[in-house]
């Protein structure tokens, strides 16, 4: 495991899930999500890490920040179609980001394709990201988590699928009548 795979898997294990990793002969035989994910023994739900790195490149230019969630999100479901191809268990993508200049908001940007003001209203300016070649793969996902190098970890749990949703609240400790609604 590399740092980052590291970082989500002692994440999860905070939670009472351990991240196993798959057998080198099912990589071989294709792409796979970095992580099988167990509780109690039990399996739980498939996970796929991507790395936000800090962006090096200085000057005036468009955020790249947006086309390098939505490669993710896009790359990641070709991973979990590989091994959940009918989605019959949950999927969740974990973003470890170490790059100040992005944050949370972003991920939520291009799934909603909204900024979202200082007064909680939704500005329809992201489309292009939302509605684009992620506008079907990013419901197939059920909770994206991200954690930060330096802000405390955020989950976004998809609400796409009742039952998984169930599913994750219970494994993450969360309720869900906690959960603040975005609009999208």
């Amino acid at each position: 495991m590399n740092a980052d795979e590291n970082k989500v898997a002692e994440f999860l294990a905070e939670k009472g899930l351990e991240a196993t990793e798959f057998q080198k002969q099912e990589r071989r035989n294709g792409k796979t999500p970095d992580f099988r994910v167990l509780q109690n023994e039990a399996f739980a739900f498939f996970c796929e890490v991507k790395t936000i790195e800090k962006d090096m490149v200085e000057g005036l230019r468009n955020d790249p920040i947006f086309n390098r969630l939505t490669d993710d999100i896009h790359t990641a479901m070709k991973q979990f179609d590989a091994v959940n191809p009918k989605v019959e268990t949950p999927n969740v993508l974990a973003f470890v980001n170490h790059d100040r200049s992005s944050g949370f908001l972003d991920l939520i940007n291009v799934l909603t394709g909204n900024f979202i003001d200082e007064n909680d209203q939704p500005h329809p300016i992201y489309k292009q990201f939302s509605e684009g070649r992620i506008k079907d793969e990013k419901a197939r996902i059920h909770l994206f988590l991200w954690l930060d190098d330096f802000k405390p970890e955020r989950l976004l749990f998809s609400q796409t699928h009742s039952g998984f949703h169930k599913q994750l609240c219970g494994r993450f400790g969360v309720n869900p009548n906690d959960i603040k609604q975005i609009g999208s």
